[in-house]
């Protein structure tokens, strides 16, 4: 895919950086969307309703819909030796009604390079859901004319273009160079394909080169594969993307021993489309390399050429940036049309503005140098505009790698989704127990309107747990909620619900009341922790004591397990006078809402024993309530 193993050396020391922080300009921010559960993905797309179908290394495929990925079936047969793997993947425009999707993989069964179409099955129009099953007895054969004789330069990206086209990228083979030259070698080129003509059902018999002409491709005259071509003289184009507003393609070439560089194809407004040569092997970059047989070719110069040091060894391209409508995260009018590309080793992210020629943008603010639009993103295997507006980065762990790698996105810092407390909060409740009523939050878009299947992450402050696990999907109304049980710790608790990049949060404050127990030589200490919104926060106890063997007493506030009618149950503080107003410790039984008791223990009296403690008391507006049952062995 990228580089020859002679650099490894050189990609050991970059990898060690890896880790370093990822620079972006002043007023972005970089979410993490998946941050485990990836083996080695290569490449995604967006369906129609925006989920995310990943192609994993070794032909593992995932969805994304806002939580972890979750796996949907594995592509058949993949090699993964060196650079070759499942590379590239794209689902068909009517997804939602075909649940067609096209890989581009390297195959254990010949030596040749694989387009196949798969079809998925289950939920194939819900935003929210993963519950979507590729099917590998569905494999249809597209391609299977591209010879895949070396472990690199295959190529890698599938694209569809704003005509309804497929277009897919094959690298030279690290065979013969001038195969490049030849439209009719299926190396070194890119091809445009009418998929709508492909068989329904599966099928191991690739269709004719003639079913698959759209018709007005630069060579549809001809009756080989050459009539798919519409661009050649490429080395290993790993990325491409497709401009959707002009069809426009946006090519990275991987050099050989000098020069990277970035190719435009420009699809014209009117008329035929060219037969583009970008000049591999005469030319790398604008620099002469080796002839061919024949004369020079007629060649279209590079949009940039990028002398090979400073870690640039495998050029990629991204996106020709359009502001999305209604895109929650645009970057605005000043990024309109930018050309985003990129280094797979030196990690650093490059822009392009067209000002009748491709030339560097100028620097913005908080940029990490004048050169370079963002830095520090070694690994970055594909870099795609979302229908959000941001920018989607796959990264991989190292190079080469089997498994890891994470997908984020570099967006603006605001407007952002943001998320609203609706219900549960200011509740009040027994440590160690379970809170009534579930805490319920709504995310908003920027818009301040309902996101249907938007991301929610819960967190707690305090001693609690909570009964889901992040990240949690909103329903249909952009409603999440979640349970909290009180642990054993007391107090306040506070409960966070936050979409991924929101400034504005959801808060839930809850309490937990607890009864502590402890021993102190000679001495018992017991303490309870509450609150009230009383003033003056005048709190009366009962405050309980049982021996071993107290039944537990059902009441409508709840179990207490210090049964007063149990004949070894002592009630140590009454504030309440129910039980004559008794203070044992003699501070009496009154709490500014807490309330600390000190008691001297008769020597051996309490060792041995299993003890328990519980409070009830009454507050002065919300009324009675009870404390946790504190067990404590002396």
């Amino acid at each position: 895919m990228l580089r020859s193993v002679l650099l490894s050396a050189a990609v050991a020391a970059l990898v060690a950086t890896s880790a370093t922080a990822q620079n972006v300009p002043t007023g972005f921010v970089i979410d993490t969307l998946i941050s485990s559960g990836l083996q080695a993905a290569h490449d995604f797309c967006f369906l129609p309703d925006g989920r995310v179908l990943l192609a994993n290394r070794a032909g593992l495929v995932q969805i994304y819909a806002g939580g972890a990925p979750v796996s949907i079936g594995t592509i058949p047969s993949v090699q993964t030796s060196s650079e070759q793997g499942l590379l590239g993947i794209a689902a068909d425009p009517s997804f939602p009604t075909n649940g067609y999707v096209y890989v581009w993989y390297a195959s254990t069964a010949d030596a040749f390079m694989h387009l196949d179409r798969f079809e998925c099955t289950g939920d194939l129009a819900n935003p929210t859901s993963t519950v979507v099953t590729l099917n590998p007895a569905t494999r249809r054969v597209v391609l299977t004319s591209t010879p895949d004789n070396a472990f690199n330069h295959n190529g890698g990206s599938v694209r569809f273009g704003p005509d309804g086209m497929l277009y897919v990228s094959m690298g030279d083979d690290a065979t013969t160079p001038c195969n490049a030259q030849s439209t009719t070698s299926s190396l070194g080129c890119v091809m445009r394909i009418n998929v709508a003509a492909v068989p329904a059902g599966a099928g191991t018999t690739a269709p004719s080169f003639s079913s698959l002409d759209p018709g007005n491709n630069p060579l549809s005259a001809n009756a080989g594969i050459d009539q798919l071509v519409i661009a050649h003289g490429l080395r290993n184009p790993v990325r491409f993307e497709i401009d959707q507003t002009t069809g426009s393609l946006y090519i990275g070439d991987v050099g050989q021993n000098a020069v990277e560089e970035v190719d435009e194809y420009a699809y014209p407004s009117v008329g035929s489309l060219p037969l583009v040569n970008f000049g591999w092997p005469w030319r790398e970059g604008n620099s002469t390399y080796q002839t061919c047989s024949g004369s020079l070719p007629v060649i279209q110069a590079p949009a940039i050429a990028i002398p090979q040091g400073g870690s640039w060894f495998s050029a990629m391209s991204g996106p020709r940036y359009r502001n999305q409508p209604g895109g929650a995260y645009n970057f605005g009018a000043s990024y309109e049309g930018s050309w985003f590309y990129w280094d797979y080793f030196a990690g650093q992210v490059r822009r392009l503005v067209n000002t009748g020629s491709w030339v560097a943008a100028p620097a913005v603010a908080g940029q990490p140098d004048s050169t370079n639009w963002s830095t520090n993103f070694i690994g970055l295997v594909s870099l795609r505009q979302g229908p959000d507006g941001g920018l989607w980065c796959l990264h991989h762990p190292g190079t080469y790698p089997s498994t890891g790698g994470t997908l984020k996105r570099i967006r603006p810092l605001g407007p952002t989704n943001s998320v609203v407390a609706i219900s549960g909060g200011g509740q009040v409740g027994p440590a160690t127990e379970a809170f009534a009523v579930p805490l319920v939050a709504r995310v908003l878009d920027t818009n301040s309107n309902p996101l249907p299947g938007g991301t929610i992450n819960f967190t707690v402050s305090g001693g609690a747990t909570l009964s889901t696990t992040n990240p949690v999907i909103a329903d249909a109304n952009g409603y999440a909620q979640t349970s909290v049980t009180a642990t054993n710790v007391g107090g306040p608790i506070t409960i966070t619900a936050a979409t991924p990049g929101s400034q504005t949060n959801g808060t839930f404050a809850l309490f937990s009341r607890k009864l502590t127990a402890t021993p102190a030589g000679t001495l018992l200490v017991l303490g309870a922790t509450n609150t009230t919104t009383a003033v003056p926060a005048n709190v009366p106890y009962i405050v309980m004591m049982s021996f071993p063997g107290s039944p537990v007493l059902p009441t409508v506030l709840g179990p207490i397990c210090t049964d007063p009618g149990y004949a070894l149950t002592v009630v140590l503080e009454d504030g309440t006078g129910a039980f004559g107003g008794i203070s044992f410790s003699g501070s009496g039984a009154i709490g500014n809402p807490g309330k600390t008791w000190l008691y001297t223990v008769p020597a051996g009296l309490l060792t041995g024993q299993l003890m328990k403690f519980q409070a009830v008391g009454l507050d002065p507006v919300t009324g009675w309530f009870r404390t946790n049952c504190e067990t404590r062995q002396f």
